[in-house]
């Protein structure tokens, strides 16, 4: 009796202090927050915060599901496993709580444990996505139980029915003939895996390695030369490749796969347009840079002028003559020869090359670019004038041309070869407004131009690349454009926006309505619905919509200690997240420190020398020891998500039959096409 008092001490005291508790919903919000904020950390230890005082309610069932997320990210499998444990207590049945934790226990390098959880999913589930997912899983885990030739055929299951996974699946089943010394079948199934996904890095490095090994010393050279195109800081690659130099005969750039040409595509010129012109420089680098060129030769299909900034008109060719331009390091002089190399002009100054006949097209062969990689080699037709501005050592190539001239190559290029006319039309309509955009934007009016001709500004690759269908869809649409904000962010563009752009524009297959941790890895890990707009009528080639990397810690380190000096890599989280999911920042964490990498760009060239797919992704690592072995990554989409989605364009002209203004009006709901024939309707 005398302790009831006591209690009622107690109680009231803890009153106050449980009416100022934090509801667990409140909680679980928070540590949403603080995920999306990249305080990775804080969100982990709010998510089991919030299980803990929802115990035994769904809300609790979710906030471990999040924490065990995050947890394997930040490479804490085993803790991960242990959270995962306590939400099966609570969802004894949940498949995706078994296949989280048969990823853990990969991780911890538990192969049987991780055999015996997937299997178990396995009798979980129906869902044909989670079923590849974790037939992929297992094949990972009879790598470390029964070898090679068990992995191959458990890799072969998901290579041939399921296509969202057939690359890792070809690269992982090449890794595994490469133990077996099956070199030639290791080749085979890597450029399968190429052939389905370009941009995957680490299989053409893995290719390379093979070739080299099997001894097929020319396509070694020539994946190495591209390797060190793709990422000219990697010592490894240029290595490799002036070694491997040696064991090719005659001329190198015949080797390769720059575009030759050794006459004008064009034999007549073109219909010149008489409105806006741009000065575009050519040979440019990713971050917008020319290449300094130190010679090349040229051939115009019309007779063309020679006009000295200082002296006028100063020599004159024919057409269909092929000449050439060098910088001389002896005496330093910028001489031009005729066909039969006489010097026929001598300067220090600018000087332009211009067709007499309005419309003529010179043909640019053989620049040898002092650039040590990264930039497109390749011969390139112009029109216009050319403009040969002198830096030291070589020149600075710059086509000034009216912008719908150059307007069909580039929306070729982009469409990869879709010829429906309204999705070109549309194309054309976002690429004028752009290009329209980034002269007015002014960033290279310190550089002496207007814009580049690569992705930093927009690629061009020479109007010999356009086509029929392209040109007729920018003449259709002549002088029209997106109205009702700036050029530049009504010209936005993304190759593919994986089902939902970043403004909201759905193409059928959008984010979870709550996007945790969980429901953003769950959905990373199912194919794209049938009906969505950009995914190709072949799933096979789907890797712009929806892809898987297997990355190798080694050359994201090699990457990082570049100008970061992590040491040995440790780790790769993902930080903060847009609203979408995409991610904004990612920290490195290795044995000498850590690093912060903001913006999509940084991010892709650590990860991957600038061809990550896009920034929205789910990573986790594996590990080997104390070390990750690989970095499983799985991503949605190509490009930044923004604006007018390529794909998705062209799934719905050629799907559903739509018209290039619905199309437009799908995209940029608040903007309106104007001027050209559209002020006319």
């Amino acid at each position: 009796m005398k302790t009831l008092p006591l209690l009622s001490l107690i109680f009231a005291l803890a009153a106050p202090a449980a009416a100022d508790m934090e509801s667990p919903g409140s909680v679980y919000r928070g540590a949403l927050r603080s995920w999306l904020a990249g305080r990775p950390d804080d969100a982990i230890e709010g998510f089991k915060y919030a299980a803990f005082m929802s115990s035994g309610t769904p809300l609790s069932l979710s906030a471990m599901r999040d924490a065990a997320v995050l947890l394997a990210e930040a490479g804490k499998p085993q803790e991960a496993v242990a959270w995962l444990s306590r939400a099966e207590i609570a969802s004894e049945d949940d498949p995706y709580i078994n296949y989280e934790k048969g990823w853990d226990f990969l991780a911890l390098e538990k192969h049987a444990e991780a055999r015996r959880t997937l299997e178990r999913t396995l009798t979980l589930t129906a869902d044909p996505d989670l079923l590849a997912h974790t037939r992929f899983a297992l094949a990972m885990a009879e790598e470390g139980l029964r070898g090679p030739s068990e992995a191959i055929e458990r890799y072969r299951g998901v290579y041939q029915s399921y296509p969202y996974l057939l690359v890792p699946a070809a690269v992982r089943i090449s890794r595994n003939f490469e133990l077996l010394k099956k070199r030639q079948h290791s080749v085979t199934f890597l450029k399968e895996a190429l052939l389905y996904d370009p941009r995957n890095l680490q299989a053409a490095i893995d290719l390379a390695r093979v070739y080299e090994k099997a001894e097929y010393f020319v396509p070694a050279w020539q994946t190495y030369y591209t390797l060190s195109e793709i990422d000219p800081e990697e010592r490894f690659f240029s290595a490799r490749k002036e070694k491997l130099a040696r064991h090719t005969k005659g001329n190198h750039q015949n080797l390769l796969y720059w575009t030759r040409l050794a006459w004008p595509v064009h034999t007549v010129p073109v219909k010149l347009d008489k409105g806006e012109e741009a000065d575009i420089a050519l040979f440019a680098d990713k971050k917008g840079v020319p290449s300094t060129v130190r010679s090349f030769s040229f051939i115009c299909n019309t007779p063309f002028t020679i006009e000295d900034s200082r002296l006028g008109r100063t020599a004159e060719g024919p057409g269909g003559a092929q000449w050439s331009a060098a910088y001389n390091p002896f005496n330093r002089i910028y001489e031009v020869k005729d066909t039969a190399a006489n010097p026929v002009y001598s300067t220090r100054n600018t000087f332009r090359i211009v067709p007499r006949t309005p419309g003529g097209v010179i043909l640019l062969k053989s620049a040898d670019l002092a650039a040590a990689g990264g930039v497109n080699r390749g011969d390139r037709e112009i029109t216009g004038e050319l403009l040969v501005n002198l830096r030291e050592d070589g020149f600075v190539l710059i086509d000034r041309a009216p912008l719908e001239n150059v307007l069909p190559a580039m929306t070729a290029r982009a469409s990869a070869g879709d010829r429906n006319p309204e999705s070109l039309k549309a194309l054309s309509v976002v690429f004028r407004t752009r290009l329209r955009g980034l002269k007015a934007s002014m960033r290279h009016s310190r550089d002496g131009f207007h814009l580049c001709d690569s992705d930093h500004c927009q690629p061009f690759d020479g109007i010999n690349t356009e086509t029929a269908e392209a040109a007729d869809a920018a003449a259709a649409t002549r002088g029209e454009i997106l109205s009702g904000a700036g050029l530049l962010a009504a010209g936005e563009y993304t190759p593919s926006c994986g089902g939902s752009t970043e403004s909201g524009i759905s193409d059928l297959n959008p984010l979870p309505a709550e996007l945790t941790p969980f429901s953003l890895s769950r959905h990373m890990h199912k194919g794209p619905p049938d009906a969505m707009h950009c995914l190709p009528p072949d799933k096979a080639y789907a890797s712009e919509a929806s892809w898987t990397l297997i990355l190798e810690p080694r050359w994201i380190e090699d990457r990082a200690n570049r100008e970061h000096r992590i040491g040995r890599l440790r780790n790769i989280r993902t930080l903060a997240r847009t609203p979408t999911g995409k991610v904004e920042a990612i920290r490195l964490e290795g044995t000498a420190g850590s690093a912060e990498i903001k913006g999509f760009g940084a991010i892709s060239e650590i990860l991957a020398a600038g061809t990550l797919r896009s920034p929205l992704f789910t990573l986790r690592p594996l590990f080997d020891g104390r070390f990750p072995s690989a970095f499983f990554v799985k991503g949605l989409g190509t490009g930044e998500g923004r604006g007018y989605c390529v794909a998705g364009g062209k799934g719905l002209a050629g799907g559903l039959g739509w018209k290039y203004r619905a199309i437009l009006r799908h995209y940029f709901p608040s903007l309106t096409v104007t001027g050209g024939s559209a002020e006319k309707r």
